[in-house]
C-alpha cells in the first residue's frame, strides 16, 4: 500500500479519542475549528482551512473503534495545484485498539492519497501536523487546530 498511513500511541482511551474523531468540538480542538454538519452514520461534516475545503461522508461510526469518511467534495484552493479536487472519492479510516487502561493506539489511513497526487507532499505534512495535534489535545486538552473566526455554518463549499 503506498497511501498515506500513519499509527500513533496515544494516552487517553479509545472512548475519549473516538469522542474527539466523531464530535464537532472533538474536530475543532484538533483539526479546523472551522467545521460543521452531522457526524453521526450517514452525516455529511464540512471542514474549511481558510481557502481549502472539504466535505466528508460518515461511513462508518462504530464507538471506541473506528471512524471512516469519504471525501465527496474538496478544493484544495492552493496556486500550484491543477487538480483541486484530488481528495474526492478518498477514504479516511482512523482504526482505534485498547492497549491498556487510559491507552490507545491510532491507526490512520488515507486511502487513495497516494504519491502520484500533487497535493501528496502537501498533506502528508499536514496530517503530520494533525494527527500530532490529536494525540495533544487528547493527553493535555489542547491540540494545534486550524484556527479561523469563521464558521462553515450556513455557508456552501465552493464548486
Amino acid at each position: 500500500m503506498n497511501h498515506f498511513q500513519q499509527s500513533l500511541l496515544i494516552a487517553a482511551s479509545p472512548d475519549a479519542t473516538y469522542a474527539a474523531l466523531s464530535t464537532i468540538d472533538g474536530l475543532r480542538g484538533w483539526w479546523t475549528q472551522d467545521c460543521a454538519g452531522d457526524t453521526g452514520f450517514g452525516g455529511t461534516i464540512q471542514f474549511c482551512f481558510g481557502s481549502v475545503s472539504k466535505e466528508m461522508q460518515v461511513e462508518r461510526a462504530d464507538p471506541g473503534r473506528e471512524v471512516h469518511w469519504v471525501c465527496t467534495h474538496a478544493c484544495i484552493d492552493v496556486p500550484s495545484l491543477s487538480r483541486k479536487d484530488e481528495w474526492v472519492g478518498t477514504k479516511i479510516v482512523f482504526r482505534l485498539s485498547d492497549i491498556g487502561p487510559g491507552k490507545t493506539k491510532l491507526h490512520f489511513e488515507h486511502i487513495g492519497l497516494v504519491p502520484s497526487f500533487e497535493c501528496y507532499g502537501m498533506c502528508e505534512k499536514g496530517w503530520r501536523h494533525f494527527l500530532s495535534s490529536l494525540q495533544q489535545y487528547l493527553e493535555t486538552g489542547t491540540g494545534k487546530p486550524h484556527l479561523t473566526q469563521a464558521q462553515c455554518q450556513g455557508r456552501s463549499l465552493p464548486a
